[in-house]
């Protein structure tokens, strides 16, 4: 008779789990199994996982990185490296000519229409790719972040050696002007 009773409370226990499943189904909308609710589950923390340790080595890195230390950094495969280069290339014709500095926060990916994850996602036709947030956080936003490093530093430069090479001149004539007048201003004997 125990057994009975045990089993009965088995089976009572798990029609608790199972409306409990159940609810949770319906509250997701999604899988119609558990199998399905838990692979979904698991995806979903996956990319959290990814997302938390690309932010971790974005805080740790302070020198500039290379595309080939991106690449090795952040586990980009070969569509990833194409997609960055497709990035670079519109960072240096589009985006830095028209913005020359970002907001603070730019990284952070945000669905809102003023943000810049989402003007990049319109700008680029990206609108129909399913994990843009994933993209976004290992491979679009670490590209403009290099690109923008590497266009400000040759820009630098550029302006710097023109100055340069300004103000050289500039002493050079001024010390040109000097020793003329010493000269002219030197008593003949």
């Amino acid at each position: 008779m125990s057994r009975t009773r045990g089993g009965k409370q088995h089976r009572e226990e798990m029609s608790d789990d199972e409306s409990e499943d159940e609810e949770e189904r319906a509250s997701t909308g999604r899988g119609a199994t558990v199998n399905e609710w838990l692979t979904e589950r698991c995806q979903v923390l996956e990319s959290t996982v990814k997302s938390l340790q690309s932010e971790i080595r974005v805080l740790k890195s302070s020198e500039r990185k290379t595309k080939r230390q991106l690449r090795v950094d952040y586990d980009w495969d070969g569509e990833n490296a194409n997609l960055s280069d497709k990035v670079s290339n519109w960072v240096k014709t589009y985006l830095f000519p028209r913005y020359k500095f970002l907001k603070d926060g730019w990284m952070a990916y945000d669905k809102e229409h003023d943000s810049l994850s989402s003007f990049v996602q319109r700008k680029m036709n990206m609108e129909d790719e399913d994990d843009f947030k994933g993209l976004w956080e290992r491979v679009i936003s670490p590209t403009i972040q290099m690109k923008y490093v590497t266009v400000r530093c040759n820009l630098n430069n550029e302006v710097r050696k023109a100055y340069k090479s300004k103000s050289q001149c500039k002493l050079y004539l001024f010390d040109l002007l000097i020793s003329q007048q010493c000269v002219s201003t030197t008593p003949s004997l």
